[in-house]
Protein backbone atom coordinates (compact mmCIF):
# COMPACT_ATOMS: atom_id res chain seq x y z
CA UNK A 1 0.00 0.00 0.00
CA UNK A 2 1.18 3.22 -1.08
CA UNK A 3 1.32 5.77 2.02
CA UNK A 4 3.63 8.70 0.43
CA UNK A 5 2.57 11.87 -1.15
CA UNK A 6 1.67 12.00 -4.99
CA UNK A 7 -0.09 14.23 -7.42
CA UNK A 8 -3.41 13.97 -6.49
CA UNK A 9 -5.17 12.48 -3.38
CA UNK A 10 -5.51 8.83 -5.27
CA UNK A 11 -1.61 8.78 -6.78
CA UNK A 12 -2.70 7.86 -9.88
CA UNK A 13 -5.08 4.69 -9.19
CA UNK A 14 -8.72 4.90 -9.90
CA UNK A 15 -10.19 5.07 -6.28
CA UNK A 16 -6.82 4.93 -5.17
CA UNK A 17 -7.64 7.20 -1.88
CA UNK A 18 -10.89 4.92 -0.79
CA UNK A 19 -8.62 1.88 -1.63
CA UNK A 20 -6.01 3.44 0.58
CA UNK A 21 -8.73 4.54 3.30
CA UNK A 22 -9.86 0.99 2.87
CA UNK A 23 -7.00 -0.94 3.30
CA UNK A 24 -5.32 1.32 6.13
CA UNK A 25 -9.12 0.77 8.51
CA UNK A 26 -8.34 -3.00 7.61
CA UNK A 27 -4.68 -3.30 9.01
CA UNK A 28 -5.68 -1.02 11.65
CA UNK A 29 -8.73 -2.34 12.72
CA UNK A 30 -9.89 1.11 12.51
CA UNK A 31 -13.50 2.29 13.90
CA UNK A 32 -14.27 4.00 10.61
CA UNK A 33 -14.09 0.27 8.90
CA UNK A 34 -17.37 -0.19 8.27
CA UNK A 35 -17.95 3.38 6.81
CA UNK A 36 -14.44 2.79 4.71
CA UNK A 37 -15.99 -0.34 3.17
CA UNK A 38 -19.27 1.06 2.76
CA UNK A 39 -18.11 3.97 0.73
CA UNK A 40 -15.57 1.57 -1.45
CA UNK A 41 -18.61 -0.56 -2.39
CA UNK A 42 -20.38 2.87 -3.41
CA UNK A 43 -17.32 3.41 -5.44
CA UNK A 44 -16.66 -0.01 -7.18
CA UNK A 45 -18.98 -2.66 -6.46
CA UNK A 46 -19.18 -5.37 -3.96
CA UNK A 47 -17.74 -7.61 -5.85
CA UNK A 48 -14.48 -5.48 -6.62
CA UNK A 49 -14.32 -4.40 -2.49
CA UNK A 50 -14.45 -7.99 -2.17
CA UNK A 51 -11.23 -8.46 -4.38
CA UNK A 52 -9.87 -5.85 -2.64
CA UNK A 53 -10.32 -6.87 1.09
CA UNK A 54 -9.00 -10.35 -0.49
CA UNK A 55 -5.79 -8.69 -1.68
CA UNK A 56 -5.50 -7.39 1.76
CA UNK A 57 -5.47 -10.01 3.46
CA UNK A 58 -3.34 -11.86 1.33
CA UNK A 59 -0.37 -9.21 1.93
CA UNK A 60 -1.29 -8.99 5.43
CA UNK A 61 -0.88 -12.85 5.91
CA UNK A 62 2.25 -13.05 4.04
CA UNK A 63 3.46 -10.35 6.13
CA UNK A 64 2.50 -12.19 9.11
CA UNK A 65 4.15 -15.57 7.86
CA UNK A 66 7.38 -13.60 7.20
CA UNK A 67 7.81 -11.60 10.66
CA UNK A 68 6.50 -15.12 12.09
CA UNK A 69 9.46 -16.75 10.64
CA UNK A 70 12.10 -14.42 10.98
CA UNK A 71 12.51 -13.75 7.26
CA UNK A 72 14.56 -11.12 6.97
CA UNK A 73 15.32 -8.90 3.51
CA UNK A 74 17.94 -10.55 0.85
CA UNK A 75 21.37 -9.24 0.53
CA UNK A 76 20.29 -7.79 -3.12
CA UNK A 77 16.85 -5.78 -1.80
CA UNK A 78 19.25 -4.79 0.99
CA UNK A 79 21.59 -3.30 -1.20
CA UNK A 80 19.46 -1.73 -4.16
CA UNK A 81 17.72 0.17 -0.67
CA UNK A 82 14.68 -1.73 -0.04
CA UNK A 83 15.21 -0.84 3.95
CA UNK A 84 14.91 3.09 3.34
CA UNK A 85 11.47 2.35 1.38
CA UNK A 86 10.63 0.25 4.69
CA UNK A 87 11.68 2.93 6.36
CA UNK A 88 9.84 6.04 3.95
CA UNK A 89 6.58 4.18 3.95
CA UNK A 90 6.42 3.79 7.35
CA UNK A 91 5.75 0.17 6.78
CA UNK A 92 6.99 -0.75 10.13
CA UNK A 93 3.77 1.51 11.40
CA UNK A 94 1.45 -0.75 9.83
CA UNK A 95 2.92 -3.61 11.73
CA UNK A 96 4.25 -4.92 8.12
CA UNK A 97 7.64 -5.92 7.12
CA UNK A 98 8.99 -5.85 10.34
CA UNK A 99 13.19 -6.83 9.70
CA UNK A 100 13.53 -9.46 12.99
CA UNK A 101 16.59 -11.49 13.11
CA UNK A 102 15.98 -15.28 12.10
CA UNK A 103 15.60 -17.84 14.55
CA UNK A 104 18.76 -20.25 14.23
CA UNK A 105 18.37 -23.41 14.96
CA UNK A 106 19.65 -23.28 18.51
CA UNK A 107 17.04 -20.84 19.28
CA UNK A 108 14.50 -23.19 17.56
CA UNK A 109 15.45 -26.01 19.58
CA UNK A 110 15.54 -24.46 23.00
CA UNK A 111 12.45 -24.82 25.27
Amino acid sequence: MATGKADDENGGVTHGALLRRFATAVLSNAEDLDEARERLIDAIGESATAQAASIVACFDGLNRVADATGIRLDPESEARGASKIVEILEFEALGAARSQAPATRRDRASP
